[in-house]
């Protein structure tokens, strides 16, 4: 059934209809006797039943098959559930095509190699440092949200990338966004990278975030450091930092 032909048909239906209203409305015609002819009716009744007929049986059909048929194109591009699955193929989920994610879909340049120079799964784990790096530098809460989970799914791998973000970076905020998600980890040979960055960083918000990690940790080795820069440093609010995690690694004891 052409479109064409679709349209004609409901056309005609609706004319049909429209006509037969009318003529109810109007009255009906009378013949050479006098009569009225009450055969009309019944017959532009029924030309626009049967246009209507036709209507829905090929017409609707029709519509529902190319809606379907649109929807299984744009379902192709969702990506499947993660769960269950290696960690790589988590991170490349979240650089997929879907429509959770079409605001990412065309990763960022960023500090990480995405080409050829790298293994494939550090090319993964790349592009989703970059995406997740832009998107602190843009403040998409939303996006860094649900990038959490992708970074946390690549564990221990993800550990260099941070590293590198949390020392090199040149935005305070990536910094500091790195440091609070390696603190998360809960991992002891980090303690000399907070160290470092609490003392050495030029951000405030950044010393503050290494405050909180080496208390997170609880080492008491650190309790040194933390008393200096709760003694020294500059920031009231990364001397409040310093000395909260004194408190919690003491309490912790």
């Amino acid at each position: 059934m052409t479109e064409l032909l679709v349209n004609y048909i409901l056309i005609y239906a609706i004319i049909t209809v429209i006509a037969t209203i009318l003529i109810l409305w109007r009255g009906l015609p009378a013949d050479r006797h006098g009569r009225k002819d009450r055969n009309i009716i019944l017959i532009i009744a029924g030309a626009g039943a049967i246009a209507i007929g036709l209507f829905y049986l090929f017409y609707i059909p029709a519509l529902d098959k190319t809606k379907t048929g649109t929807g299984n194109k744009t379902g192709s591009t969702i990506s499947p559930s993660p769960t269950g699955r290696q960690a790589a193929t988590r991170i490349e989920q979240v650089t997929q095509a879907s429509p959770a994610n079409l605001e990412i879909m065309d990763a960022p340049k960023g500090p990480f190699p995405t080409n050829e120079t790298v293994t494939e799964k550090e090319r993964q784990i790349g592009r989703l440092f970059n995406i997740w790096r832009q998107s602190i530098l843009t403040k998409n809460i939303s996006q860094i949200n649900q990038l959490d989970s992708q970074i946390k799914a690549c564990g221990d791998e993800a550990i260099p990338f941070l590293t590198k973000l949390a020392k090199n970076d040149g935005n305070e905020r990536v910094r500091a966004f790195s440091v609070r998600v390696l603190g998360r980890m809960n991992i002891t040979e980090l303690s000399s990278l907070f160290i470092d960055r609490l003392h050495y960083d030029t951000s405030p918000f950044v010393r503050e975030n290494c405050a909180w990690a080496l208390g997170r940790l609880g080492n008491t080795e650190v309790l040194e450091n933390l008393q200096r820069a709760a003694d020294s440093d500059p920031s009231a609010q990364v001397r409040k930092a310093a000395g909260e995690a004194i408190e919690m690694i003491k309490s912790n004891r």
